[in-house]
């Protein structure tokens, strides 16, 4: 059994160390590329790309955890779609219709305002669907005879009591009052001659009443 010579276990060690020299090289140069990759996408800055490729290619494992470190947060991409978010999310805000009377934001099935009570939309006779006031036919059902301002009567659920006139008309007589009796004349000392048309009153009849037992008594006897 032979077994290497220091010169065999040489060229092994050197084998070796060019094996691992060969993977940290390209591990280096790969988290260069990466560094410089990431940075482009992060930022439109041509400095920026370069000096983060720099530092990892300087400081091969302290340059990656600073880069890591210090770089943007989010990517160009994700910026641009954050963005779009915001933008929908404002245009639906700004779109979102609004009271011309109050200048406050209503819903788009409202009829009235909430707030101000303006008129904002109408309904068609025929198939009940919300129209713009400015509309003169419905999209809906064709109907071409759409009042531009119709607004149906609410209904009551009592009936509304008779009014009555506060002061009464006098009742006016057509034909004079008849006077009866006989004309009684009385002088007076200027030689005239006053006519008394009524007649003289009657004396008080005293009336019967009936007792208890169901016999007459005269009203004037004591008790």
């Amino acid at each position: 059994m032979t077994f290497p010579t220091l010169a065999t276990l040489a060229d092994y060690l050197v084998f070796v160390c060019a094996g691992s020299g060969a993977l940290l090289a390209a591990l280096w140069v790969s988290l260069v590329i990466w560094a410089f990759r990431d940075m482009r996408s992060r930022s439109r800055d041509p400095f920026a790309q370069i000096f983060a490729a720099l530092v990892v290619a300087i400081l091969p494992g302290v340059g990656l955890l600073i880069y890591v470190i210090l770089r943007p947060p989010e990517t160009l991409s994700e910026a641009y779609e954050r963005a779009l978010e915001e933008e929908a999310l404002l245009q639906e805000i700004e779109e979102r219709p609004k009271c011309p009377g109050c200048s406050r934001q209503v819903d788009s099935s409202w009829i009235l305002c909430a707030h101000c009570h303006t008129r904002l939309k109408k309904k068609c006779r025929d198939c009940e669907a919300l129209l713009e006031l400015q509309w003169n036919l419905c999209p809906y059902c064709g109907n071409h005879h759409v009042d531009l301002y119709h607004v149906e009567p609410p209904q009551s659920s009592y009936e509304s009591e008779p009014e009555y006139d506060a002061l009464a008309e006098p009742v006016v007589r057509s034909e004079p009052y008849e006077l009866t009796g006989t004309p009684t004349y009385m002088a007076t000392d200027d030689g005239d001659y006053l006519v008394d048309m009524t007649d003289p009153p009657e004396p008080p009849v005293d009336e019967p009443t009936v007792d208890l037992a169901g016999s007459l008594v005269d009203s004037e006897k004591d008790a």
